[in-house]
């Protein structure tokens, strides 16, 4: 299984918009483009998600979906609470990510299941040390990362490998 773990993009600073919790602070305008650009180079070096979870915050919600604009237009992110800040069951988001059904159509030719979690830091930072084996790292995901982790079948514990982990300035 491949997951691509990816930090939300640059969202407004509380009490700045029109969002007075931080449940509902939206992107910024630069955090559209951040999503939308690490879409076009997902897109651009062929990588498809079979499904896209989102934290049910407004900011990873708005992310998830830019990135579905352009990977897979018309289909929405699945909302998964345990990707929601200050909630660590690394266990649980496993289960969810590893059940989560596919989008539209697999590719007849891909045997492994690829999903995209849009999240927060540290909780997915923690969630892909638990993956990688390690106790703590100092692995971060900037806002609007991403990484790529390629588990030996269900995520779990220490089975996962770190393919690649970028930042925004990576993306074309």
């Amino acid at each position: 299984m491949w997951i691509y773990l990816i930090r939300h993009a640059e969202a407004e600073a509380l009490g700045s918009g029109t969002a007075q919790r931080d449940f509902d602070r939206p992107l910024t305008a630069q955090g559209q483009e951040q999503a939308r650009a690490l879409a076009r180079t997902l897109h651009k070096r062929g990588i498809v998600l079979d499904a896209v979870a989102s934290s049910p915050l407004v900011r990873a919600h708005q992310t998830a979906v830019a990135l579905l604009e352009v990977l897979a237009p018309g289909l929405r992110p699945v909302t998964c609470d345990e990707l929601a800040i200050d909630v660590w069951k690394p266990g649980k988001l496993s289960d969810f990510l590893a059940n989560l059904p596919p989008l539209g159509p697999r590719l007849p030719e891909r045997r492994e299941k690829a999903v995209a979690a849009v999240g927060h830091m540290p909780q997915l930072a923690h969630y892909l040390d638990w993956l990688l084996g390690i106790d703590k790292s100092n692995l971060t995901l900037e806002k609007a990362g991403a990484a790529c982790i390629r588990c030996d079948g269900e995520p779990r514990r220490g089975n996962g490998q770190l393919l690649w982990l970028v930042t925004p300035l990576w993306y074309d």
